[in-house]
């Protein structure tokens, strides 16, 4: 009879050949059983009693004339709902819409190519920044069926380049356009808002690009 620890043992050395490739796996229509959740576990979409997910909005137009009363209402949701959940929906930003769009065409560009280009970018085990595959290798089950990118910025004097740097360096001179993009796109964020406001200084940012692709 094989323990428990045995199965698992095995099942995660079998998961270290698991490969998640976004790109293929999206039209797959058999699902590999560690991506599967236990169905105590999944969402009861049917169910009347459940608790709808309540997303605040951050309306961000009284924060530039500096008014304390919306500065404390804005500060007290982004407190509420990241104690709760981690998700709030920020309007009246002032960043550009075009560059808004950019960075979301700019973000389908890359979890489109193909697996090998994107692992230019792996993530190192220990680091934060970089290209991951769901948790394959890392969790025998229970695997999210999404991938992600994430990279550094920061506002300080010298760092006006970092996250061009970073395309260029771990994907090549080729992706300095998406660099660029994504660049602009960090800079207009952190001047568009009062870091101080909610408590967070701008040197702990990092930006994250995350595709939670469907299932079929």
């Amino acid at each position: 009879m094989i323990s428990k620890e045995d199965q698992e043992y095995e099942m995660i050395n079998k998961n270290k050949s698991l490969i998640f490739d976004g790109s293929l796996m999206k039209n797959e229509s058999n699902i590999p059983s560690q991506f599967i959740w236990p169905d105590h576990e999944k969402p009861n979409c049917a169910s009347a009693t459940r608790e709808l997910l309540q997303v605040p909005l951050i309306d961000l137009s009284g924060l530039l004339p500096n008014d304390p009363n919306v500065i404390k209402k804005a500060t007290s949701l982004v407190n509420e709902a990241c104690s709760k959940h981690g998700f709030f929906l920020v309007i009246n930003h002032g960043v550009d819409t075009n560059l808004i769009k950019n960075a979301h065409v700019y973000m389908d560009k890359f979890f489109e190519l193909s697996l090998c280009e994107k692992q230019k970018a792996q993530r190192k085990i220990g680091e934060h920044c970089g290209y991951a595959s769901s948790f394959t290798g890392r969790f025998s089950s229970k695997l999210p069926w999404k991938e992600t990118l994430s990279f550094q910025y920061s506002a300080e004097e010298g760092s006006s380049h970092i996250v061009e740097d970073y395309f260029q360096r771990t994907m090549g001179e080729n992706f300095s356009h998406l660099g660029k993009v994504y660049q602009d796109y960090c800079h207009e964020h952190s001047f568009s808002t009062d870091h101080g406001t909610f408590g967070v200084e701008p040197w702990c940012y990092q930006e994250p690009l995350q595709r939670i692709l469907p299932r079929k």
